[in-house]
């Protein structure tokens, strides 16, 4: 029976003993796979160069499979088809374009850190509690890095860094440009952009999560303090993240009592967005890149980036330029390319892109039109949102690469328990109906025996004296 009640926190009903394995192992491996992302040791194994999360992905890699195939990460959805789809077409461009003898590990690294970590969320936060012990533990790695993000802002010293290298080989300490007069804080990330979106993407989370029927104060100060830590790597697409999310965490409390606040938002950013597009002089996508920036050349740089990026699209439309190819740009301008959410579809082809934008997409609108989940839930759910479009907002200013691209992957699967939050509360209504049912026969039968003995008071005495003798 007990079996049984747990297999109702799935979809549907889960077949075979690894979806019981599932439900009983809990989301420790999603949280020690966020560990692993704050871990800067890398280990080189013959051609690969493994990282933490990298070893880790792999080890969970066929164990995650299993569990989805077998049904015990719910029923198969739109986002899953898509991902292995862009993996899939990610293979096939690089043996068009490199070759097939040069893309093993290359293709192997992507699959598990596009399908591998989305699949960890998938299969391990499958309830209400696993998704709040994750935030739990991802805001409070954040706060632990407050004293040392501190410290390494105001000395320029990356402390934590420092000690790791020490101890086993790790990230070197790259040169940053100051702002603000303070350092830009990487900690044990390959750089501050890493570090700046890792913490923010903790922002909505601790809020909506967290901060769930918990006092006003201590709920705007937790996630103070992760804004805080976030802010201090001092990039402008972590702070495109935040800033973005604290303006939908500002709507959502001005007008909670507002239930269609979230389609007049829609609506107005259509109708802002139509009307920057006849009257403004550059288009909507220019003057986004332009003021979330910290100076005009940054701004500029993106710009170029965009306009030269859909250009290499336009010349390589169905397998991109692969690994080894160089997209179209001028002479003086470097080879990185700030803007996640191009990258794919300009080293593979626009089905590539395509397929991410698809499975990112159909995730967020499955989750907003989930109907009747319960105030916890729904709360839940906001929150996951919120901290999908940060991710959203701010790949159109950086690229995510190594951790970050792992950590969005791997919160973008663990949204998907909430396409099954309502079957759920209703199937632990169903299973405890029998016991609330025998509870009210015990009780009805305890009153009909009262009443019984005071319509017939001389037999219920007979009774009761047979009874002492035999005693």
């Amino acid at each position: 029976m007990t079996d049984a009640r747990v297999d109702l926190r799935l979809d549907r009903p889960a077949a075979g003993p690894a979806a019981v394995s599932q439900a009983r192992t809990g989301p420790w491996p999603a949280k020690l796979l966020l560990f692993t992302l704050a871990v800067p040791f890398f280990f080189p194994v013959g051609p690969l160069f493994l990282t933490a999360d990298r070893f880790l992905l792999l080890l969970l890699f066929l164990p995650c499979m299993k569990i989805w195939l077998s049904g015990g990460a719910g029923r198969i959805i739109l986002p899953d088809i898509a991902l292995i789809l862009f993996c899939l077409w990610t293979v096939l461009s690089m043996v068009v374009v490199d070759g097939a003898s040069s893309v093993v590990e290359a293709s192997g690294i992507n699959t598990v850190e596009t399908l591998g970590a989305y699949l960890v969320g998938r299969c391990f936060v499958r309830s209400a509690a696993d998704f709040r012990s994750v935030a739990r533990f991802l805001v409070l790695m954040i706060l632990a890095m407050l004293p040392f993000a501190l410290h390494e802002t105001l000395t320029g010293q990356n402390y934590l860094l420092s000690v790791a290298n020490k101890v086993w080989p790790s990230y070197a300490d790259v040169p940053k440009e100051p702002r603000w007069g303070l350092d830009r804080v990487a900690l044990t990330f390959y750089h501050p952009i890493l570090f700046g979106v890792f913490c923010g993407s903790g922002f909505a989370i601790c809020y909506f999560v967290l901060g769930y029927d918990r006092p006003r104060i201590i709920r705007i100060a937790q996630t103070a303090l992760v804004a805080l830590v976030a802010t201090l790597s001092l990039s402008s697409g972590p702070l495109t993240a935040l800033v973005s999310q604290a303006s939908l965490i500002a709507w959502d409390s001005a007008l909670h009592r507002f239930r269609k606040r979230w389609t007049v938002l829609l609506c107005g950013v259509g109708t802002l967005w139509i009307s920057l597009e006849i009257a403004a002089n550059r288009s909507v996508p220019e003057l986004f890149l332009t003021y979330f920036a910290f100076n005009p050349s940054t701004a500029y740089n993106r710009i170029r980036i965009w306009e030269f990026g859909v250009l290499s699209i336009q010349q390589h439309p169905l397998f991109g330029i692969g690994l080894s190819g160089d997209w179209v740009r001028p002479w003086w301008m470097g080879d990185s390319m700030d803007m996640f959410w191009i990258v794919s579809a300009v080293r593979h082809g626009l089905p590539a892109g395509l397929l991410m934008h698809l499975a990112f997409m159909s995730m967020v609108i499955l989750v907003a039109l989930k109907p009747r989940l319960g105030d916890r839930d729904a709360s839940y759910r906001l929150g996951f949102l919120v901290c999908m479009t940060g991710f959203y907002l701010a790949g159109w200013t950086v690229h995510y690469w190594k951790v970050i691209y792992v950590l969005f992957m791997l919160l973008l699967g663990s949204g998907a328990w909430l396409l099954g939050a309502s079957d759920t509360q209703k199937s632990e209504e169903t299973d405890s109906a029998p016991r609330e049912a025998g509870t009210r026969s015990r009780r009805t039968w305890s009153r009909d025996t009262e009443d019984y003995a005071q319509r017939h008071p001389k037999y219920t005495r007979s009774e009761n004296s047979s009874q002492r003798r035999k005693t």
